[in-house]
């Protein structure tokens, strides 16, 4: 990836829209982004390219944050955007919007699911939607390798996390040597040259107590809330805190985190059969938003709409937090000269991602010529048309009740 070299980056969008403006604007992509990473490049093209509230280096550099920290990682960038426009109200207004078309869509169908028991329509629609996800996918991988130039540096650095990841190498430990092996490449300084810089050029230094404080309180907060909830409703307790979990330990985003949910509610409690939590699995792919709605139809699974609205909650708390705690840090630290080459190394290892997602996801969906036909003339539509990816989820739903 070729970047100029270190320098102070501003500590202020390249405009302040209002917090209203900042909230619908999340709320259209939460009404018409699907695919999990594929969120991303509908998300960089409105905020980067079409509103221009934030540079695309910013962008970047927030996305590499994001893949350091547990947790779904759009709803944290939709957090990281947020801020940087609004500080913490801007943040919370982002990641709401972001997440509310979701959550009541999910819970629409969550309750035609527990009543009516029937998806034959839906696996129909699904079928057609996961094709233009892998054009979604696609096209996210195309833009993402734009960013890395022609750098070798960063595309050695994403072959060998493709690599690793197809050899199930830990993710985080996967990310991280991406970044360490791109610092080094870089020989301790910026690939386009010039001197290391020293950290939070005309940026406040955070305060490390104050971090400390959050800590402690965002981890009381999630021990009171659970406990308080199994004091009243163990089932609703326990499953309060099995969410709080998954969002705080899942590196990866919702591929990781819906094997670990499936394991604690199908295997462990036995609160879902194994069909029935696949049929969930099913609603979130036909669902816009994050792949973790998923949470949505669980909880209202096992608790009803108390369910859904603290498994949701839950499964967000932790990342969402740990933008808003860890956000001043990252400001102040990436203007060192080494900072530079470590985020980087992030967002090559997630274009190396990306590519493997892709092509796992387009061997389980595509299954035949008309899912060939729908991946190709989604690509061209979103690609080469630019038609708006509402209009084109409603016309692939539609050509797939047809002809599956």
């Amino acid at each position: 990836m070729t970047l100029p070299p270190s320098r102070p980056q501003p500590a202020t969008p390249l405009s302040a829209p209002s917090r209203l403006a900042v909230a619908l604007a999340f709320l259209h992509l939460g009404c018409t982004a699907y695919g999990g990473l594929a969120m991303l490049a509908p998300m960089r093209r409105r905020i980067v390219e079409q509103r221009q509230w934030l540079a695309e280096q910013d962008f970047l550099d927030g996305l590499a944050l994001c893949q350091m920290l547990p947790g779904a990682t759009v709803v944290q960038m939709a957090t990281y955007v947020g801020y940087r426009l609004g500080r913490t109200p801007g943040a919370l207004a982002a990641a709401t919007g972001f997440v509310l078309p979701a959550f009541i869509l999910m819970l629409g169908l969550s309750a035609l699911y527990c009543h009516y028991g029937t998806l034959q329509w839906v696996q129909a629609v699904s079928r057609g939607l996961n094709a233009m996800v892998i054009a979604l996918l696609l096209q996210a991988l195309i833009g993402f390798g734009r960013s890395l130039g022609r750098e070798w540096r960063a595309w050695t650095v994403a072959g060998l996390t493709f690599l690793a990841l197809t050899l199930k190498g830990p993710y985080l430990l996967v990310f991280l040597g991406a970044a360490g092996l791109r610092l080094l490449l870089a020989g301790g300084q910026e690939a386009a040259g010039g001197p290391p810089e020293a950290p939070g050029h005309g940026v406040p230094r955070p305060g490390v107590t104050r971090l400390v404080r959050q800590t402690v309180a965002v981890a009381a907060a999630a021990v009171l809330l659970s406990a308080g909830l199994g004091h009243w409703d163990p089932i609703l307790g326990r499953m309060t805190a099995i969410f709080l979990k998954v969002g705080a330990i899942s590196f990866g985003g919702g591929f990781v985190m819906i094997p670990i949910l499936q394991w604690e509610v199908v295997h462990h409690w036995h609160w879902l059969t194994l069909s029935q939590f696949l049929d969930g699995i099913l609603l979130s792919f036909v669902t816009p938003g994050p792949l973790i709605i998923l949470a949505v139809f669980v909880g209202y699974w096992i608790k009803g709409l108390a369910g859904a609205a603290l498994a949701t909650g839950s499964v967000f708390l932790v990342p969402i937090a740990l933008i808003l705690m860890l956000l001043p840090f990252f400001q102040y630290l990436r203007g060192a000269g080494w900072m530079r080459p470590v985020l980087q190394g992030m967002v090559a290892a997630l274009v190396g991602m990306l590519a493997l997602v892709t092509a796992q996801m387009g061997a389980g969906a595509l299954q035949g010529v008309p899912d060939l036909a729908i991946l190709a003339g989604a690509a061209l539509a979103l690609m080469v048309f630019q038609w708006d990816l509402l209009w084109v989820a409603l016309l692939v739903a539609g050509v797939s009740l047809l002809i599956y």
